[in-house]
């Protein structure tokens, strides 16, 4: 199967490709566009205006993505006022776009998806993470804020399970990001909506289907979280969510997709089957001339399970500090990055700020 057939592509070869492919050429992460602004990069965490290229009009904007869109995709837009979808060039690879409806007109986060998925030595450190893709079972949960990183983190592993060992793999995401081709293992794409109708029922799916490995993209209520922890007793299921301050809070979040009188039953539930959770950043070094990935690792040995289950999650980071398992700090992590132009209080710093701001 192509990626054509199975990815939500809009229509290649469309007016605003030339802008991807110089976001491609400038190394960016990011391409914001805004009505009456001129277009803006984000490279190695720092913004940038392209002030050589023409400031673009509303309809300039509309008319960039009318070329874009297929009619269904149009007429999703016009329904919902805001749309996500991958699209796909000849020029600059995969591109995930957000679009919104904004006081002055669209506005479009584009994310360049990397054009190769990267290996565990490209991300963090390899043990860890060669740890976690060897599971046969249980929750692994990749946290952070977003554009840190998750989901190439989440992508090497399906990568490297995909190419070093023989399981059967579903991924269940909102949009498809990487098209994975069958090495070793045999990989299933589905996208809600699509192929889909929603996370639950496709992780349910999966299950029926004796998968080995189940990815979905979003806990997006507690039957979701629920149907996850259930296929978690017998499968290994990733997933991802946008969590700051590290695995308390990450795990706390968890916690909270449940009523008061449900939440010593997700306690229970989630001790036993929450194999491994990482919280990570992308950090600039020196001069904002790169980015590299910065990462705190978590794996539950039986003292964080007896913590979670007693909520106890402020012991947690006392037990990550020991090392054991190839556990790690994001202190730790940090220390290993050279010339990074971050410490750590800063960084818990602009999460505490993100926080605020996404609750304004």
């Amino acid at each position: 199967m192509s990626n054509s057939q199975h990815l939500p592509l809009g229509k290649s070869g469309s007016k605003i490709d030339a802008l991807f492919v110089l976001a491609r050429q400038e190394k960016a992460s990011d391409l914001y566009l805004a009505a009456n602004n001129h277009p803006v990069l984000k490279v190695h965490g720092k913004l940038k205006k392209l002030t050589e290229y023409p400031i673009i009009k509303a309809k300039r904007i509309e008319d960039l993505f009318d070329s874009a869109l297929t009619p269904k995709q149009q007429q999703d837009f016009e329904n919902r006022m805001e749309i996500e979808l991958t699209y796909k060039t000849k020029g600059a690879g995969n591109i995930q776009i957000i679009m919104y409806l904004t006081d002055e007109g669209i506005g479009a986060a584009c994310r360049l998806i990397p054009t190769r998925i990267p290996s565990f030595k490209d991300i963090g450190p390899v043990e860890p993470l060669e740890k976690i893709a060897a599971l046969d079972r249980g929750l692994v949960l990749i946290t952070g804020k977003a554009n840190s990183g998750k989901a190439i983190t989440i992508a090497s592993i399906i990568d490297h399970i995909n190419t070093h060992l023989q399981k059967g793999i579903v991924t269940i995401e909102n949009p498809i990001r990487f098209a994975y081709k069958s090495k070793s293992s045999l990989v299933f794409q589905r996208e809600i909506g699509l192929h889909a109708k929603d996370y639950a029922g496709g992780i349910r799916t999966a299950m029926q289907s004796d998968m080995d490995v189940i990815l979905f993209t979003e806990i997006d209520g507690p039957e979701t979280l629920t149907m996850a922890m259930n296929a978690a007793e017998s499968h290994l299921v990733l997933t991802s969510s946008i969590s700051f301050g590290g695995a308390e809070w990450a795990i706390r979040k968890l916690f909270d997709f449940f009523p008061e009188d449900r939440q010593a039953y997700a306690r229970t539930h989630l001790s036993r089957v929450l194999k491994a959770l990482i919280w990570q950043h992308l950090v600039p070094v020196e001069d904002h001339t790169d980015t590299e990935t910065a990462m705190e690792i978590m794996f539950t040995n039986e003292k964080i399970a007896a913590m979670i289950q007693n909520n106890q999650l402020h012991k947690v980071r006392g037990e990550i500090q020991k090392g054991a398992g190839g556990m790690q700090t994001m202190n730790s992590s940090l220390s290993k990055i050279e010339h990074v132009a971050i410490d750590i209080w800063k960084l818990m710093a602009a999460d505490v700020g993100t926080t605020l701001l996404l609750a304004i």
